[in-house]
């Protein structure tokens, strides 16, 4: 039976996200045979991982868009092109990280996106044989559904769960919650993540109470968004939003940027707002914020989950065997 080899540098060098996507799988993955993880730590470790050439009678997966470039029997799995569209669109080094990512992507056997936006994407930003290019949508469906409470407090907040990055859109956000009804009802906005320079100061000055959190366990953060008015995700650009399907999957209400992967997937489980328009999102807020209970039913048919995701990756190695 064909071995599996994954690119250990791509989990361990990637994003929260990224690793819980790759754990998620990785517990629903029944491969048969045998698996090993790379672990060049070293100073040199991004030197080795560009050299790394697995074997020709291996399969060898990168679960995050890094990694060799000549390896055999190459996967990349793309989780978004948000580097090259929104981080360094204006750096010095983007033509670099482009070219260097289109190598990779050139070198690759197979390249799977994790949602047809992603797609789009790497469509629009590189030159891809379109054979080698395919779809494994999601997780959007998380087993969280009986995360206890954990934490509980008595304030009453809005929920984000964010970085500081441009795409993610934070300082819009908190010139919208200081615009909104927040203060006068005495609602705050929790951060689990960053907010861009000088965001919490805008809220502050408005009278909106900012928490900021920059690393909780998964017990905290459930019970959070089980407590929370709802969550809050103005993002520019995504390659799913893992926040919004663990939201969803608990039942939690939703506020998200009208933005083409958030209506791939959410479109019937979120209020929506133009993410460049302030006076859309102020509104949005308004009307949210004095909403109860849950706004949506339950989708009748549910979006793939984590086993869902697994099979389809264990049946595309299955058909790149050697």
């Amino acid at each position: 039976m064909t071995d599996l080899i994954i690119n250990g540098t791509a989990i361990t060098r990637s994003s929260r996200g990224a690793r819980r996507y790759y754990d998620g799988i990785m517990a629903n993955l029944d491969w048969p045979g045998e698996i090993s993880i790379t672990e060049p730590w070293s100073r040199l470790t991004r030197f080795k991982e560009l050299a790394e050439r697995g074997r020709s009678d291996a399969i060898y997966w990168s679960p995050a868009h890094r990694g060799p470039l000549f390896a055999h029997n190459h996967v990349v799995t793309v989780l978004d092109c948000i580097n090259i569209e929104h981080v360094y669109c204006d750096d010095a080094r983007l033509p670099l990280l482009r070219a260097m990512m289109g190598r990779l992507l050139a070198g690759a056997r197979q390249i799977v996106c994790i949602s047809e936006a992603t797609r789009a994407a790497v469509e629009r930003n590189f030159v891809i044989d379109p054979a080698k290019l395919s779809v494994i949508a999601g997780p959007t469906v998380l087993p969280i559904a009986n995360a206890a409470i954990a934490h509980v407090d008595d304030d009453d907040f809005v929920l984000m769960v964010t970085n500081a990055l441009p795409h993610k859109n934070t300082a819009f956000a908190a010139a919208a919650m200081a615009a909104s009804r927040a203060r006068e009802l005495g609602i705050g906005l929790r951060v689990v993540g960053a907010l861009a320079e000088g965001s919490a100061a805008l809220c502050a000055a408005a009278g909106v109470k900012v928490e900021i959190f920059h690393n909780v366990d998964d017990a905290t953060l459930y019970g959070w968004m089980r407590r929370c008015r709802f969550l809050l995700s103005p993002s520019l650009a995504e390659g799913l939003n893992l926040p919004i399907a663990e939201a969803v999957s608990l039942g939690v209400n939703v506020v998200c940027s009208d933005i083409a992967v958030h209506q791939e997937f959410f479109a019937s489980d979120a209020l929506f707002f133009d993410p460049l328009s302030h006076a859309s999102l102020v509104a949005v807020l308004d009307d949210a914020l004095q909403r109860s209970g849950r706004w949506f039913p339950a989708t009748a048919k549910p979006g793939p989950t984590f086993g869902d995701v697994a099979a389809q990756y264990r049946a595309l190695f299955e058909r790149m065997a050697p």
